[in-house]
């Protein structure tokens, strides 16, 4: 048997094999952050198709941190019912099923259009323009929001998740805390290392004071960021943040990037040596930690996953974009069709529909059927 289809434990999660669904938007939502039929079917869909453990794309903790229209919430208490028929649909296939929960900070572009209060860690002249003029959080904002990952949190486990992830990658605001580009703030929030990781150690124990004391609690991680002046959060800073938050109970840490713009480093993928963009990253990370890991953009074949798996690199391997183009695509690779994943790396999956509306699909199918 393949090494990918060998279960592993994840805090007290058993997950049957070692593929995890990344987080993924998917555009389905209401106005208010409600999931419907066609997320729970989604959802319950990649569980049954042999995905070991399935998370959610991510969910806003408060309005004001809603990054798009469409995104799902977990702002409220009302929100829960809704989630708790996606959990027992993946139960019901014998799946599991993390929740990721979100603040846009600075990214929270939803909120700034909709007029809501928008907030960024620092204001500074060169940063992003929106609708409404972002301004800078106080300390009693922060506390605010820290308390707000934590209910969040609570909610999750009442829904019925199996675990929580926090999103602290991608240039969201736990990745606005880490990074000095984005992270100017002479208090106790910013400077050193260990003031831009206060934020996400205490939205940590946030969450861990509000869920039983062994509900699994994860983290995707952006732990190095890619901007041309080279002066973001470096690597060596990033695998220290993931061993902080080891040591805070996290079971398990995604390796990916933080502010980037270097979007080339995810697309184009064409050949096998193309396939595992941030294996350094993950090196140096596994190197820090002693808990398990997933790395997670690129990865399109299998012999290339059985090598970093068997290589000890990381002991999860992260998928996002392949399970757009094809949903079955695990249960295709566990029966014995062994093809790599028809995805191109084209990063056309995000369209904009009437109204503002986004749909996320493969355009390539659509292209292919067209001609």
């Amino acid at each position: 048997m393949s090494i990918l289809f060998e279960p592993i434990q994840v805090g007290n999660m058993k997950v049957k094999n070692r593929f995890l669904r990344s987080a993924t938007y998917y555009a389905l939502a209401d106005e208010d952050g409600f999931v419907g039929e066609a997320s729970v079917d989604l959802i319950a869909g990649l569980a049954e198709n042999d995905v070991g453990l399935v998370v959610t794309g991510f969910a806003y903790v408060r309005t004001d941190g809603r990054s798009i229209l469409d995104q799902n919430g977990i702002h409220t208490d009302d929100h829960i019912p809704c989630y708790r028929k996606m959990t027992d649909a993946v139960h019901d296939v014998d799946g599991l099923v993390a929740m990721q929960i979100n603040h846009g900070g600075a990214n929270a572009y939803a909120a700034s259009y909709r007029g809501d209060d928008y907030m960024a860690v620092s204001v500074y002249e060169d940063m992003p323009k929106f609708r409404k003029p972002a301004r800078e959080m106080k300390e009693e904002d922060i506390e605010s929001i820290i308390d707000s990952y934590g209910q969040a949190a609570r909610r999750v486990q009442e829904a019925g998740f199996d675990g929580v992830q926090i999103h602290g990658a991608h240039g969201y605001l736990v990745s606005q805390f880490l990074s000095p580009v984005t992270n100017r703030r002479q208090d106790k929030w910013g400077g050193s290392l260990d003031n831009r990781m206060r934020f996400v150690v205490e939205v940590t124990r946030a969450i861990k004071k509000e869920v039983d004391e062994d509900f699994p609690v994860m983290i995707k991680l952006g732990v190095r960021d890619y901007v041309g002046d080279g002066h973001g959060l470096t690597i060596e800073e990033g695998a220290e943040v993931a061993r902080t938050l080891e040591r805070e109970g996290l079971c398990l840490v995604e390796i990916s990037h933080g502010i980037s713009t270097e979007r080339r480093l995810i697309l184009g993928i064409t050949k096998p040596e193309q396939e595992v963009c941030f294996r350094d990253d993950a090196q140096v990370v596994r190197d820090a930690t002693e808990g398990p890991t997933c790395l997670v953009a690129g990865f399109r074949s299998l012999p290339v996953m059985e090598e970093t798996l068997a290589s000890g690199v990381t002991d999860m391997i992260g998928i996002s974009r392949p399970l757009i183009r094809e949903p079955d695509l695990i249960r295709r690779w566990k029966n014995g069709d062994t093809a790599k994943s028809e995805c191109i790396s084209c990063g056309d999956c995000f369209g904009t529909q009437e109204k503002g509306r986004h749909r996320i699909g493969c355009r390539q199918i659509k292209k292919e059927n067209s001609d």
